[in-house]
């Protein structure tokens, strides 16, 4: 049994990450686990109190039966865990469980429907074993659906991930795709180091090869998935946190340098999870069919 695992807690952010899970599992049969710690250290020493480990526990459990119940989960599964890092405990009981995907809310100081990940987000996203989405502040209160998807394309083997597990999850929800490459202005614009002419490549024609290959690439998607390429340019950073302003999720590759199958921000996607206006995913390195476990069904066909 594939598993969404959800950190939540006792605020409003928890019930944003709540409700994110929630429409991506939509209509599979995967299951969510909610993960509620608690902030207790079980290392041995003098300063160890059961009693005061039990009240926590059982606070805890408190919240993941209020939260249990606004959901209509077939499948789900609620755990209390001692730590006074929430972060590393979801990230251990994400491998443990095998987890396909963790969800999590913003940052307390977020902007209504604006993602900005606080410090259990940051470091989640820094080292987690499996994809991350991140909801942002007051997503509960919405009710549509994920209908488009919007993801990071620039043909690197981190955007063919994001792009693997964009299509994974149009097809599960029968949602809009729009793959998007953001050409940098600063980079198209360097002069060259040698004589000659000004620039190594003419923007016109790197504007022009990128459309062709993006084009291409959506081409090249499964048929059952309704795709829209679109070329930018622009400073990548800001423009996809601009275009996050008309997609219902942004799915973007991590470029963070470290180990392989972990989620690793760089740049561009940290910036992202600080500015979208929808929730984002973020895909680690190396995994190349991402969520596909969640989806099996409908995941019959994989980029090229």
């Amino acid at each position: 049994m594939t598993k969404i695992i959800v950190g939540v807690d006792e605020s409003d952010h928890s019930k944003d990450a709540v409700a994110l899970a929630a429409r991506l599992a939509h209509g599979s049969d995967v299951e969510l686990l909610l993960v509620c710690a608690y902030p207790y250290d079980t290392t041995p020493s003098r300063a160890a109190n059961t009693g005061y480990k039990r009240y926590l526990h059982e606070d805890a459990i408190a919240v993941l039966d209020r939260i249990a119940e606004t959901l209509a989960a077939d499948r789900l599964e609620r755990r209390a865990v001692p730590d006074v890092s929430p972060a590393r405990a979801i990230q251990e009981i994400a491998v443990r469980e095998r987890a396909s995907l963790i969800v999590i809310g913003s940052s307390r100081r977020g902007g209504i429907g604006r993602v900005l990940a606080g410090t259990t987000a940051e470091r989640l996203l820094h080292g987690a074993p499996c994809p991350v989405a991140v909801a942002p502040a007051g997503y509960a209160a919405t009710d549509h659906a994920i209908a488009t998807i919007a993801v990071g394309y620039d043909g690197s083997p981190e955007s063919e991930a994001a792009l693997a597990g964009a299509v994974t999850l149009a097809r599960s929800l029968g949602a809009r795709l729009r793959v998007i490459e953001v050409l940098d202005v600063m980079w198209m614009g360097t002069p060259a180091l040698m004589a000659g002419p000004g620039y190594v490549t003419q923007p016109e024609g790197l504007e022009e090869r990128a459309r062709r290959h993006v084009s291409e690439r959506v081409a090249g998607l499964p048929g059952d998935v309704a795709a829209q390429p679109q070329v930018l340019t622009g400073n990548p950073e800001p423009a996809l946190a601009e275009q996050s302003e008309h997609a219902d999720l942004f799915v973007v590759g991590s470029r963070g340098y470290g180990p392989h199958r972990a989620v690793l921000l760089g740049s561009v996607s940290g910036r992202l999870v600080r500015d979208a206006a929808c929730p984002v995913l973020v895909v680690p390195r190396s995994i190349e069919a991402p969520l596909e476990a969640l989806f099996p069904a409908s995941s019959q066909t994989q980029p090229a």
